[in-house]
């Protein structure tokens, strides 16, 4: 009974933190706290957009990364990318575009991930002509076809996840297997207080049976050695020796 009390005890716990263990799952989330420090791009697309928006979650973002004692700001995505696996237990946030993320989370070693199912903003990508061009519309036609078909979609999941990405997709089904289990370490502490438990019990019968042995001892004026082989042949065979009975005590066999 206790050990399933402390078993359910163990999991409520476990449980609780390892949902308090991910308290970031949004830009509102990031904003919120000063532990993870975040940063982005400078003098890049990113910035700007934060510069310019005029949403208060952006601007209060935006002025935390630029009144950072330490610089959270990098000048690209690799030195950003770099920072965020080199900062400890995840104490750093790069803020990127989203196609990007994408590739580089798909991508070994593996060790970044994407927080959040929300973007920050949506933008689209352009091709550029000169003006006047008659590939402009050229252009447009082929790729309104290539997103009708599927077909971006297609290069899409062949060049960001297909190549190169499944051994990181090996590792993400791997890490979600095992990240809300009770491992036997976080349980030791139930078999910890069994087994002292049994020490604290035996100590205790120990001391008993040389307090029993020995108060004998003077009652029937033998040896203490003695009354305690006599408890001890007692304990283990159900009858004591013969030559430490008393003389006025008459010993009945079991029967």
């Amino acid at each position: 009974m206790i050990i399933v009390s402390s078993y359910t005890a163990n999991l409520a716990a476990f449980l609780t933190l390892e949902k308090m263990s991910t308290p970031i799952e949004s830009a509102e989330d990031l904003a919120k706290q000063t532990k993870i420090k975040y940063g982005i791009q400078a003098n890049g697309s990113t910035e700007l957009f934060f510069k310019e928006s005029t949403v208060q979650l952006h601007e209060r973002m935006y002025l935390f990364m630029t009144s950072q004692p330490q610089p959270v700001m990098v000048s690209t995505y690799d030195d950003g990318i770099e920072k965020v696996r080199a900062s400890k237990s995840g104490r750093y946030a790069f803020i990127l575009e989203a196609t990007t993320n994408d590739y580089i989370n798909s991508r070994p070693p593996c060790n970044t991930m994407k927080v959040g199912s929300q973007n920050l903003n949506s933008v689209g990508f352009g091709v550029a002509t000169p003006f006047g061009s008659d590939l402009r519309a050229r252009i447009n036609l082929a790729i309104l076809e290539l997103q009708e078909t599927g077909e971006l979609n297609k290069l899409e999941k062949k060049w960001w996840y297909e190549k190169g990405g499944k051994q990181c997709d090996k590792l993400a089904v791997a890490s979600k297997d095992g990240q809300s289990s009770l491992t036997q370490g976080k349980v030791a502490g139930i078999f910890y207080i069994l087994i002292a438990g049994v020490i604290v019990a035996v100590i205790i019968s120990l001391g008993e049976f040389i307090y029993r042995s020995r108060l004998e001892a003077r009652k029937t004026n033998q040896t203490f050695s003695r009354s305690l082989r006599s408890n001890l042949n007692l304990s283990l065979h159900g009858h004591k020796d013969r030559d430490t009975l008393p003389a006025n005590t008459l010993e009945i066999p079991p029967s």
